[in-house]
């Protein structure tokens, strides 16, 4: 897989459209988690939030660089 991808004419690293995707399933799994209430029995949610979000990124980041 080539590390970097051009996007209408512009070049970019490909970890930069993985990381938008994230964001925007992180906001999914937030609301959904939020919604049953997870965050009243995790300690501190927003270290809870960050943790998930690098999870999420590394995963298809070690698939593709791999």
């Amino acid at each position: 897989m080539p590390l970097d991808i051009t996007l209408f004419g512009v070049q970019m690293p490909t970890l930069l459209p993985i990381f938008f995707v994230t964001a925007l399933f992180q906001i999914l799994i937030d609301r959904v988690l939020a919604d049953a209430g997870v965050y009243r029995h995790v300690w501190h949610p927003g270290l809870f939030r960050t943790a998930v979000f690098v999870c999420l990124f590394a995963i298809p980041c070690i698939a593709i660089y791999r």
